[in-house]
């Protein structure tokens, strides 16, 4: 028993070390978009849209942040021309961010939409497992890794393969490590995002529980400013 859940307390602090100085440039990149009332985009495909959904409308959370959804859920990440395709249903405007989320940063979906967002004018944050990416090819026709095209990257520092645990008589390892460092590591983030837009004196646009008293009077008057610009996922 706790062999997972030690793997996992072990790689968040040495996540946390390591991502200090990226998580303070994306927070600064964040903290400048959210302060010009602009919006935080986040794509993730498969079980990276998780982390992207994570994100998106909950209580503690920052208000303008738009999911470019994918409705296959990754079954789909591989064919190229597909990602782009999804950002048809949205508006990307130019100074804003676009964070994108692949662990291992190889396929066609995560690195086309980084693409695109750059060329509109937006600042790319990737959340990547840096090692695993490092050792795989690009199967996108561009040959570029996610890493490759950020300009801030938080690394869940994930292995090859992505799995922790090694069972003896079993020979390949069980319980992967990129959906829970990668929610810590993406909710760091934006709490530093929120503590620099304190900092600045700016009052951050920041959901309270509908489950605790008085909190639909709060959350209309934070979303206020952001009616009719974000699609709810969830």
């Amino acid at each position: 028993m706790g062999r997972y859940l030690n793997a996992v307390i072990d790689l968040l602090q040495r996540v946390a070390e390591a991502n200090e100085e990226a998580v303070r440039a994306g927070a600064g990149i964040l903290a400048d978009v959210i302060a010009r009332q602009g919006l935080v985009h986040v794509f993730g495909s498969g079980h990276s849209q998780l982390l992207a959904l994570e994100i998106q409308a909950r209580a503690g959370g920052l208000v303008p942040v738009q999911v470019i959804y994918d409705p296959t859920f990754g079954k789909a990440e591989t064919v190229e021309g597909y990602a782009v395709s999804l950002l048809r249903d949205y508006e990307l405007s130019r100074g804003e961010a676009m964070i994108v989320i692949s662990n291992s940063g190889r396929n066609p979906a995560p690195i086309e939409i980084a693409i695109a967002a750059r060329e509109r004018g937006l600042s790319v944050i990737a959340l990547t497992a840096l090692e695993f990416s490092r050792s795989v090819s690009s199967r996108h026709s561009s040959g570029k890794r996610l890493f490759e095209l950020a300009d801030v990257v938080l690394d869940t520092m994930g292995g090859p393969g992505d799995a922790l645990v090694r069972v003896e008589g079993l020979d390949v390892p069980v319980g992967p490590s990129s959906t829970v460092v990668g929610g810590a590591l993406i909710n760091e983030l934006m709490v530093v995002t929120t503590e620099e837009l304190v900092r600045r004196g700016f009052e951050p646009p920041v959901l309270r529980s509908q489950n605790l008293d008085g909190s639909e009077v709060h959350n209309q008057r934070v979303m206020a400013a952001y009616w009719g610009r974000i699609r709810r996922v969830i």
